[in-house]
């Protein structure tokens, strides 16, 4: 029988990172991933990276991310397309200014001195394209950005394997053997691998794996639409991510277009990947 200290169940961008990160610790790790290495909601976001966040642990956390992309190229060898070209949030009501107030505080006590507040006026001119009569403010970070999650996660996938992890691509977690309280192998598709530890990086799906081991996890999985346009000269490659905070509209420079995003909160969860075109 296989046996590891650690499996991973998912290959996206998080279990790819894990892998490398357990691997260069000389950690002897398995990933498995039911489809192909980062094909499911990593090769489908946005690449958006941002250390705005309402919380301090994922600011700390998302500081701790931009260094490591910063120097993804010279740890990894491979190239993570990380282009620090700011997070602009727009605010068109009262209560969002009051409660990025705090979180400006916050910010800037946890070492994110370069987030600033900017005004309706300066953020016309960073974004010619916006129409800004109905905003009141703007939070914007310069060393916020967006990233490739594909070479981001081949970067990781080929670093791990170089250090010996083994990565293993249409082999699903089918049960987690369990026996007075501690984790003692996983079950999967390929054979039964003996282990003591599993990580759960199956993102949207985390709920199925947990419950595979006695665990209910309250993660839920919600459709977002990305569109992409073609060459849009009116948009530099400088522009910034732009976020309106009241619908969660954005966009940002994509190639010589523009990526556009938005979610509809009105959507229950579920697996739903097709487009609605009268959403959109």
């Amino acid at each position: 029988m296989e046996s590891a200290d650690v499996v991973i169940a998912g290959g996206g961008i998080m279990g790819c990172a894990l892998a490398y990160q357990l691997a260069r610790r000389k950690v002897d790790v398995v990933l498995l991933e039911r489809e192909t290495l980062g094909s499911q909601s990593t090769g489908k976001c946005a690449g958006g990276v941002r250390q705005q966040f309402s919380t301090e642990p994922n600011v700390r956390l998302q500081r701790m991310s931009v260094k490591m992309l910063e120097a993804f190229e010279q740890d990894t060898g491979h190239p993570a397309d990380f282009h620090q070209i700011g997070y602009l949030f727009l605010f068109t009501q009262p209560q969002q200014v009051e409660d990025f107030r705090h979180n400006m505080d916050m910010w800037h006590r946890v070492g994110l001195t370069e987030a600033r507040w900017v005004d309706p006026a300066e953020a016309a001119k960073m974004v010619p394209i916006l129409n800004v009569d109905d905003v009141i403010g703007c939070t914007f970070c310069p060393t916020d950005g967006i990233a490739s999650p594909n070479d981001v996660t081949s970067g990781y996938v080929s670093a791990a394997r170089g250090l010996g992890a083994r990565l293993k691509e249409r082999v699903e977690v089918t049960g987690i053997d369990v026996a007075s309280g501690r984790v003692q192998g996983v079950r999967t598709s390929a054979g039964d691998i003996a282990t003591r530890m599993i990580v759960n990086c199956a993102g949207a799906w985390a709920a199925s794996i947990g419950r595979l081991a006695g665990l209910e996890i309250p993660v839920l999985p919600y459709r977002r639409h990305i569109a992409v346009t073609g060459t849009f000269p009116a948009l530099p490659r400088t522009t910034p991510m732009t976020v309106d905070f009241r619908t969660s509209l954005y966009f940002h420079p994509e190639g010589d277009g523009v990526l556009i995003g938005m979610s509809d909160r009105a959507e229950p969860s579920g697996f739903v990947t097709d487009v609605n075109w009268e959403f959109l």
